[in-house]
């Protein structure tokens, strides 16, 4: 039987990996994703595809499937499928950070839960990205997604980004209205500039592991 705290791992190295791939695609796909993200079968895939190579090094046997999705669902979701645990990837770009599009991504997140009717162990793992703008709330969505606002907050003032602090997160939206809590929340920033090799802090990849079965 695998543990909460192991899997956390696996998804860790996977994400850590990710954004590598994530790198790549920006350069092969710029000025497009600079202008509008990443295309969510991009994300996703790519993280399933790192997530699939963790699990195999780590000799799981894990197969791989696209969630059918439905009218609640309108992002893509992808199930990856182990003896003792289930992964659902659930891959969404905030084109804009304003509230109707924070509700649309809590609400896939509770459908997702809703449709996937566990047998076993199972965790909803979210990759999301979004481009700072020069809006409130954009300046919030850090402070949102973590609940309290970031580290090295210097660091997002020297690139002209002000971040703000949110009145609520994602974490208390979800506990509140749909009763799922336990979940794991981090920032990432895969972009460096080629010139100096520093981090864009403009380009922003949220993640999150949240297990259904508690």
């Amino acid at each position: 039987m695998f543990s909460e705290q192991q899997i956390s791992e696996y998804l860790s190295t996977s994400i850590e990996q990710f954004q590598h791939d994530c790198s790549k695609l920006c350069a092969q796909h710029y000025p497009t994703v600079h202008n509008r993200g990443m295309r969510e079968n991009h994300l996703g895939m790519a993280l399933c595809r790192r997530i699939m190579a963790t699990l195999q090094q780590a000799e799981l046997d894990a197969h791989f499937s696209q969630h059918k999705n439905d009218e609640q669902i309108s992002q893509p979701v992808f199930i990856i499928d182990t003896t003792d645990f289930s992964i659902a990837v659930v891959a969404h770009r905030l084109l804009s950070a304003n509230k109707a599009c924070r509700l649309g991504l809590i609400r896939t997140i509770a459908n997702v839960r809703t449709t996937l009717a566990p047998s076993k162990p199972t965790y909803i793992v979210v990759v999301a990205d979004h481009w700072f703008d020069r809006s409130k709330a954009s300046k919030e969505i850090p402070a949102w997604w973590l609940g309290q606002m970031p580290e090295k907050v210097e660091e997002y003032i020297t690139d002209g980004i002000k971040l703000l602090d949110s009145a609520d997160n994602v974490a208390e939206q979800l506990l509140h209205h749909h009763q799922i809590s336990h979940g794991e929340y981090h920032l990432h920033h895969p972009l460096k500039r080629e010139t100096n090799n520093k981090i864009v802090h403009k380009y922003l990849l949220l993640s999150a592991f949240i297990p259904l079965h508690k």
